[in-house]
């Protein structure tokens, strides 16, 4: 099985957030890549209005504005 990468841009957090994509993203290990290009690896534990919560794998807690956010990359497993 191969992996693909999935690339999330935060316009499409705001708008397209729902129950389908939650339980897909919960969890997920994730990049957050910002706008000054910075990048946050680590879980996505959820978006809350217009904010996105990432725990990074020391464990710490990082809940940030998505408007500074340029896109969410995580890994998927493809079917092939």
């Amino acid at each position: 099985m191969g992996k693909r990468l999935i690339r999330i841009r935060a316009t499409e957090l705001l708008n397209q957030w729902n129950t389908e994509t939650a339980t897909r993203l919960k969890n997920a290990e994730v990049n957050v890549v910002f706008t000054d290009g910075r990048t946050v690896h680590g879980r996505l534990l959820g978006v809350q209005g217009s904010e996105l919560s990432v725990r990074d794998n020391i464990g710490h807690s990082h809940t940030v504005q998505i408007h500074t956010v340029d896109e969410v990359i995580l890994d998927e497993k493809a079917p092939f």
